[in-house]
C-alpha cells in the first residue's frame, strides 16, 4: 500500500500550456506535472526565485492525472503592449512598463488557447528517496487554505471548485482515484451539478510519470517538456508520460 494525495482541479477556463512557436500559444488537454507542482508550491508560499525549494519539490512528487472532462477548445486573439527588452533594464509591474515612452512601446499580436469547462482529479505520491517534505498533511492543509492564490495555468483563470484534497492509501494510482471518488460529499456533487460539469466518464483517461506504471498497463508513452528545472529563467526538461490502458472505475481498487 502506498499514501497518494488526491485533489481536484476544476476551471471555467484553463490553459495548460504546449511549446509555443511564434504567435501561436496551445494547450494540452490536461495539466502539466510543472504546473501542478508550481500550484503546490504556492499553496505552500514557496516563490519562484527560491530554486532549491522549487526543485527539491519537483524531485520528491510523483504524478498522476485523470481527465474527468478535458473541457472544450476556444481560443483568445490578444494584442499586448510591450517596451523593447534593454540590457540592464527590468520592469517590476506592468505600470513599470507602460510608463516608457510610446514611441519606445510595440506590440505583440498573440493566439492563446484556452479550455472551457475543465475538469480533472491529480494524484500525487513520494518518489524520491529522501521523506517527503513539507508532508502530505502539510500540502493538503496549504491546498485549502494557500498563501498564494491557485490558478489553473493564467492568473486570470481561477478555479471553480474547492481543491478538496484527501489522503488514501491504495495499491496504485487508480485504486487511489476510486478511493477519492467513493468519499465525495454530497456538496461536492452538488457543486458539479450547480456548475454544470460533464459527468465523469467510467473510462476516463489517467496519465501518469511512466517510470511509476508497469509496462503491461501502458497504453501508449508521451514526451511533455514539464519537468521544472528553472522557475526564475521559466526552462523546462522532459518527462516520459504514460497513458494507463482503459479500465472501467474501480476495476482495480
Amino acid at each position: 500500500m502506498k499514501e497518494y494525495l488526491v485533489f481536484t482541479l476544476a476551471a471555467p477556463l484553463a490553459s495548460f500550456g504546449a511549446v509555443a512557436v511564434g504567435e501561436r500559444r496551445p494547450t494540452w488537454d490536461r495539466p502539466s506535472k510543472s504546473q501542478v507542482l508550481g500550484l503546490i508550491a504556492g499553496a505552500l508560499g514557496i516563490e519562484r526565485t527560491e530554486e532549491t525549494r522549487q526543485n527539491e519539490l519537483a524531485a520528491s512528487l510523483g504524478f498522476a492525472v485523470r481527465v474527468d472532462s478535458a473541457g472544450t477548445v476556444q481560443t483568445d486573439y490578444h494584442t499586448t503592449q510591450v517596451p523593447p527588452a534593454r540590457r540592464n533594464r527590468r520592469f517590476a509591474t506592468r505600470a513599470d512598463e507602460l510608463a516608457v515612452a510610446n514611441t519606445e512601446l510595440r506590440t505583440i499580436l498573440s493566439r492563446r488557447e484556452l479550455r472551457s469547462g475543465s475538469h480533472y482529479t491529480i494524484a500525487l505520491w513520494a518518489s524520491g528517496a529522501q521523506p517527503l517534505l513539507p508532508g502530505f498533511g502539510d500540502i493538503a492543509t496549504a491546498l485549502k487554505a494557500p498563501v498564494f492564490t491557485p490558478f489553473a495555468g493564467r492568473k486570470a483563470n481561477v478555479l471553480m471548485l474547492p481543491m478538496t484534497p484527501r489522503v488514501v492509501s491504495a495499491d496504485d494510482v487508480t485504486a487511489a482515484f476510486t478511493l477519492y471518488d467513493s468519499g465525495e460529499t454530497d456538496t461536492q456533487k452538488q457543486l458539479q451539478k450547480d456548475y454544470w460539469l460533464i459527468p465523469r466518464q467510467s473510462d476516463a483517461r489517467i496519465y501518469a510519470d511512466a517510470d511509476s506504471v508497469p509496462r503491461q498497463l501502458t497504453d501508449r508513452i508521451e514526451q511533455r517538456r514539464d519537468i521544472p528545472e528553472s522557475r526564475a529563467k521559466w526552462r523546462f526538461g522532459l518527462r516520459a508520460e504514460a497513458l494507463l490502458k482503459p479500465t472501467k472505475l474501480g476495476d482495480r481498487a
